[in-house]
């Protein structure tokens, strides 16, 4: 295949544009740093696009703004009205969020990327990196004319699955740890955990695919299932006896329009838990099976005569995968479960996680919400010029599941795009940032509340 080099060296490229991605290059194009951000997908936003008029939770913390960065997002959504979105739950676990339309939460992505000088680039996936000297020297994209090569003074990897990070070399951890929870801790959830004995294969959270329904009544909809969730975990039951696809459980979101509805879910209740999100085949078959899952939903709600329901049908299915754990990069620091519960404060803390601890259908668990983030889990221990931003961060399999939602990963991305910022100004690697420097303009700069 034909390789290009791209002679432009960029101040930093952002691998991802995701929550974390956004975070981190909005925050960096704001200290004055040219900001190249690419996508491996078809469509920006990861997650925040990936199911209809899912909460975009803990964008702001108690109706109160949480970052410049996260507001500078919101204000992006919020002008398009109700079309757009609508205010999202505000209970201890999801906190203060939108739940958008997807369509128009890319179209906020587009103006906010415009609006902050960054250039955008989707179709683009990072597949390598030349490295020297613990320095990445080159990544390497494969775009339809070639594989490019871009060049940048700093990198940070929003890519969740860690893949620049990866490719530059860095050692990585896989799947469930065999780290001890307290089982004080753990919360009644509206799904059954499940076990697996599997040997020499890691355990993930299972790959769920979100979706949306049409010509559902939300008023008597609602209205039964709050009545009836015994009723409910029953018909499901049966029809995962009959053969249906059926989730470990369901979240339903209303639509910004009349008869939509957005659709969470736990994954197919019989989905492998060796189920990896690096692995095509392991993708092609929950992508299969997620599709036959909303499917299946709609007849069941439509055949059981749920209230609400009786002209229920599939509308649409998400554009990607909803991944919840794939590489986490070994860093200076390993956050553990135990740093999310007895809220221990670093000297390099640059950002807190709220909300509580969901490894779905593996644990779920309380947590200090707010607990609080060191800068050194954002330092890659292999490479001294790429800063991590999101659920690639160095943890382990709870510490990362603790405080995973989208607005906790966007305030990791703006952390590690002021660190770029600063260390771009600087002329120095992110190892070498006065952590003193870098708290203080976290603070003033961005409004974080540390």
């Amino acid at each position: 295949m034909r390789h290009i080099t791209e002679e432009k060296i960029w101040d930093c490229i952002v691998a991802g544009s995701g929550p974390a991605g956004i975070g981190a290059a909005v925050a960096c194009a704001r200290m004055g740093a040219e900001v190249l951000m690419l996508e491996a997908a078809g469509q920006p936003g990861g997650t925040i696009c990936a199911v209809p008029f899912m909460p975009v939770n803990r964008l702001r913390l108690r109706k109160e703004l949480r970052s410049e960065v996260h507001e500078a997002f919101v204000e992006s959504l919020l002008s398009f009205g109700s079309e757009g979105c609508y205010p999202g739950p505000e209970d201890d676990v999801n906190g203060d969020g939108f739940c958008p339309q997807p369509e128009f939460a890319e179209l906020a992505i587009y103006r906010l990327a415009e609006r902050e000088g960054i250039t955008l680039r989707l179709f683009s996936p990072v597949v390598d990196a030349v490295t020297r000297d613990r320095r990445i020297r080159e990544i390497i994209v494969r775009e339809k004319r070639g594989m490019v090569h871009y060049s940048a003074k700093l990198f940070i990897d929003a890519t969740g699955d860690g893949d620049l990070a990866a490719a530059a070399g860095c050692d990585f951890w896989e799947g469930k740890s065999e780290e001890a929870a307290d089982p004080s801790v753990a919360m009644h959830a509206n799904f059954m955990l499940r076990t697996q004995n599997v040997e020499e294969q890691a355990i993930h959270m299972p790959i769920t695919l979100g979706f949306s329904l049409v010509g559902i009544e939300a008023e008597p909809f609602f209205k039964w299932m709050d009545g009836n969730i015994g009723t409910f975990k029953e018909i499901l039951k049966k029809e995962d006896e009959k053969g249906r696809y059926v989730a470990a459980w369901y979240a339903f979101n209303r639509g910004t329009a009349p008869g939509i509805m957005g659709v969470n879910n736990g994954a197919w209740v019989r989905q492998a838990l060796t189920t990896s999100g690096l692995n095509s085949a392991d993708l092609t078959a929950a992508r299969k099976n997620g599709v036959q899952l909303a499917a299946d939903l709609a007849a069941i709600l439509r055949e059981n005569n749920i209230p609400g329901c009786e002209h229920c049908a599939l509308d649409r299915v998400g554009g990607i995968l909803g991944v919840r754990d794939t590489r986490r990069i070994e860093g200076d620091y390993v956050l553990t479960f135990a740093d999310s519960q007895k809220s221990a404060e670093f000297e390099d803390t640059i950002a807190r996680k709220y909300g509580a601890i969901d490894a779905n259908q593996l644990f779920m668990g309380k947590m200090d919400s707010g607990f609080s983030y060191p800068y050194r889990s954002l330092l890659p221990a292999a490479i001294d010029n790429l800063l991590l931003a999101g659920r690639c961060g160095s943890a382990t399999f709870l510490g990362h599941s603790a405080g995973k939602s989208m607005g906790n990963m966007m305030e990791l991305g703006c952390a590690a795009g002021a660190a770029a910022g600063l260390c771009i100004k600087n002329g120095n690697d992110p190892r070498e940032l006065d952590i003193r420097v870098l708290r203080e303009t976290l603070v003033r700069v961005f409004k974080v509340k540390l």
